[in-house]
């Protein structure tokens, strides 16, 4: 390959880099503080149960 296209790739490469980690933190930056506090209900005393719900039985299950 030419040097100057050796070259040339590599400060693409940098300059993609370079924006890809902009970008991220950028990204990151915006979603701090945007939780919302829905409800405080107290749950001492009380069983939580979590389930899946995809709408259908578990087929590995075979009980």
């Amino acid at each position: 390959m030419n040097k100057n296209k050796v070259k040339r790739l590599i400060m693409i490469y940098i300059i993609l880099m370079i924006s890809v980690i902009y970008v991220s933190i950028r990204r990151t930056d915006r979603n701090i503080g945007d939780a919302v506090q829905v409800t405080t209900l107290p749950v001492s005393g009380k069983v939580v149960i979590l389930d899946a719900g995809h709408g259908t039985p578990d087929e590995r299950c075979r009980k």
